[in-house]
């Protein structure tokens, strides 16, 4: 049979409480120090792998476009709205103001072929970037 004591003949120690092999309970400066330092590195990796994953996008959303508007003015020069005769540039105002175009056609050893460079340029992060779009474009007869 067990005795049940009254509350008032317990001891309770006035400090901390005791963990096993009489070691206080709670951390100590330096293990929440070392614990500060290993959360704050491990969010500046994370913050740093969503800062170049933001960037990627941006760049690829740039290239995504100008491929698009490449392939624009690739269509308005196939149908003779742009002429083939002469190098020409130009910009893709109002839609598209940060982008421009320019074109360099030289002249091949296959008559009746021109050689066609199509060449998208637009600053990203205070850098030129650039697509260029190549294609072989047959001489138009008037008849």
């Amino acid at each position: 049979m067990t005795l049940l004591r009254p509350v008032s003949a317990m001891k309770f120690s006035p400090g901390l409480r005791k963990a096993p092999f009489g070691r206080p309970a709670g951390f100590t400066l330096i293990e929440v120090l070392v614990a500060l330092v290993v959360v704050t590195t491990a969010l500046t990796v994370v913050a740093q792998g969503f800062l170049t994953g933001g960037r990627a996008s941006v760049a690829s959303q740039h290239e995504t476009v100008a491929v698009f508007l490449a392939e624009s003015k690739m269509a308005e020069i196939d149908l003779g709205i742009v002429s083939t005769q002469s190098s020409t540039s130009g910009t893709f105002e109002p839609e598209q103001p940060d982008f421009a175009w320019k074109t360099e056609v030289e002249t091949t050893t296959v008559t009746g072929l021109t050689k066609l460079t199509l060449t998208v340029t637009w600053k990203e992060r205070e850098e030129e970037r650039t697509f260029a779009l190549t294609r072989l474009i047959m001489e138009r007869t008037t008849q």
